[in-house]
């Protein structure tokens, strides 16, 4: 389910990210991140699945990017 794909997502992002300063955040605030390339070669390929869970995942405001950035591969 999509849910299921979300929390997924979150899990994965939370295992291979780093932390680090949040970007926007107040002074202090720390956030998991890791690059779209690092996060796609866990997935094994760059597909439109991956892409409709990142954007489904930024839309309930768990992850947050530049929509641009989904396009641009690695």
């Amino acid at each position: 389910t999509d849910v299921a794909a979300v929390q997924r997502l979150c899990t994965v992002i939370r295992d291979i990210g780093e932390l680090k300063d949040g970007h926007g955040c107040s002074s202090g605030t720390k956030v998991m991140a890791v690059e779209f390339g690092k996060l796609f070669e866990h997935y094994v390929t760059i597909s439109n699945k991956l892409v409709g869970i990142l954007l489904r995942a930024r839309k309930q405001r768990l992850v947050e990017f530049e929509g641009e950035m989904l396009w641009q591969g690695k």
